[in-house]
């Protein structure tokens, strides 16, 4: 097992359940003997992955600090979305949680959110949680934009194996497709309601969503062609911003390539 492999297992032991472990829970969980758990801790710490806490305990390091404020600051789609989620909450015609996120492996992750001061529930779209591919506007606004054989692996992955919930799974996709949005109630968080459409950027590997969150008590019909309108506006918007940050990077990296 490679170096990164041993890292990689340790970390995700770490969760928001349980956010400090001891070398010798790490050991038993791993089935690696105490003293090489000791070992690889220490490099750990040392790359400041983990540090010591309370006890013999440690935690997640100062390290992910860093590469988070990197990433907010470099991210094209953060970069690019972010500001435009307040926008987005407060044109809104009823109160909303905005959300940005996009496809990490299997999975969607929210990157970026704004969430309106009078919408008083919690979506399960937080900044850094994994959330299943399939079910939810946000993401089914960014499996839409997956075919062929690489759908039918993550459908696959997804416990989809029968190709007739296959054929039913795809065609709700073509439908939403030929609508321009996705719209789901309550397939992620009983008494939501969500609205999402495609985010994308093929150069610069860009699969990824903008919704807006609702309460269904909330929401009536005629407030639809208002949210889509939204969403369409700011989506367009973003995805132009993403370009324009290739463009200016790409311009970047060929002038330093050039300088000598």
């Amino acid at each position: 097992m490679s170096g990164f492999e041993r890292y990689n297992k340790i970390l995700n032991l770490f969760s928001e359940q349980r956010n400090s472990l001891t070398v010798a829970e790490i050991s038993q969980e791993l089935k690696v003997p105490a003293s090489t758990v000791y070992r690889i801790v220490r490099e750990m710490v040392l790359a400041e992955f983990i540090e010591s806490a309370a006890g013999s305990y440690f935690r997640l390091g100062q390290a992910f600090i860093k590469f988070n404020r990197i990433i907010n600051l470099s991210d094209p789609l953060i970069q690019a979305g972010e500001p435009f989620l307040k926008k987005l909450a407060n044109e809104n015609p009823i109160p909303s949680t905005n959300i940005l996120a996009r496809l990490f492996g299997n999975k969607v992750m929210c990157v970026a959110d704004f969430k309106h001061s009078t919408f008083k529930n919690n979506t399960s779209y937080q900044k850094g949680r994994l959330m299943p591919l399939l079910y939810g506007a946000t993401s089914r606004a960014i499996i839409m934009q997956i075919t062929e054989k690489r759908l039918n692996n993550i459908l696959n992955l997804e416990g989809l194996n029968n190709d007739l919930q296959k054929e039913i799974f795809i065609k709700g996709l073509d439908q939403d497709k030929k609508k321009g949005f996705c719209k789901t109630e309550a397939q992620v968080d009983i008494g939501l309601i969500g609205f999402a459409l495609s985010i994308s950027n093929k150069k610069l590997g860009i699969e990824a969503s903008l919704s807006s969150i609702f309460n269904i008590s909330d929401f009536r019909p005629e407030h639809e062609p208002s949210i889509y309108a939204n969403l369409s506006s700011y989506a367009l918007l973003i995805e132009r911003y993403i370009n324009k940050i290739f463009i200016d990077t790409e311009a970047y990296h060929n002038n330093y390539l050039n300088k000598d």
